[in-house]
């Protein structure tokens, strides 16, 4: 066998053993143990049964509490709530794909900018990937008070700092025919990244925005916990309560909400592409 052969079949080696002993040290970490899930998945599972309506009175209720009307607690409806994750969800997209577009440039390990500068960029961007958006929420608290404004503004800073580096990942990955193509044929800087380099990286800006939107609405649900708003408040209020019947409710529409927007940005992906 060759030396440099034998080498990285050592290293694939070393790779392998070193996974498995990481996993069985989060394992043993984590005080894994088989017992203590046949114990508790029988009690989670009695938890999970009361989400789901089992009379007549408990679909009544889903009715009255989903579309208004009819009085008592469920006499507001879910309508106001879900429209305002919604509208968190778009408006911290759009706070975070904004900045992110020109700033990618800056990211983007290219030849169009000094190089460490491109470094240092980034790694401000992981940083700032590091750090949870509740974190972000909870500061912004001290400044806008609680409300939708400050989860909206919340999941823009999450969303600026996960778009910037996936645009800065889609320019990287730029074809260098075509862009060579436009500058032989007298373009200028406008000219090569609107006709040989946005072609390209377009695509990939549209589909890390669309998904972006669909985490944040995921995002815009937890922030209700901290007093954002929306379905996240009336699901903090069901938990206080055990009302379990309600917090069934409020998951089965997030999940719907979610698998709505996978398939509006499934379509918009496919007009685009």
């Amino acid at each position: 066998m060759k030396p440099g052969k034998a080498i990285a079949t050592l290293g694939g080696a070393a790779v392998i053993v070193l996974t498995c002993a990481l996993i069985c040290w989060s394992f043993y970490g984590v005080d894994f143990q088989l017992q203590g899930l046949s114990v508790g998945i029988p009690k989670a599972g009695a938890y999970v049964a009361q989400m789901f309506p089992r009379s007549r009175a408990d679909f009544l209720w889903i009715k009255q509490f989903c579309f208004g009307g009819g009085g008592g607690d469920a006499s507001t409806g879910i309508t106001q709530p879900l429209l305002e994750t919604i509208q968190m969800a778009v408006v911290g997209t759009v706070l975070g794909a904004i900045p992110a577009f020109p700033l990618s440039f800056i990211a983007a390990r290219t030849n169009s900018f000094f190089r460490p500068l491109s470094v240092l960029f980034k790694t401000l961007l992981n940083i700032g990937r590091a750090i949870p958006i509740l974190v972000y929420a909870m500061i912004i608290i001290t400044g806008l008070g609680l409300g939708k404004q400050t989860g909206a503004v919340a999941i823009g800073i999450g969303s600026f700092v996960m778009l910037c580096k996936l645009y800065a990942e889609a320019l990287e990955s730029v074809s260098p025919g075509p862009v060579e193509a436009v500058k032989a044929a007298g373009g200028n800087g406008l000219q090569v990244f609107v006709f040989a380099m946005l072609p390209q990286v377009f695509p990939g800006y549209l589909s890390s925005t669309l998904y972006s939107l669909e985490l944040n609405l995921q995002a815009s649900f937890i922030l209700g916990l901290v007093g954002a708003g929306g379905i996240g408040f009336e699901l903090q209020d069901a938990l206080r309560i055990y009302n379990m019947l309600e917090v069934g409710v409020l998951v089965l529409v997030l999940i719907i909400l979610v698998n709505l927007v996978d398939y509006f940005s499934y379509r918009v992906r496919v007009i685009f592409s």
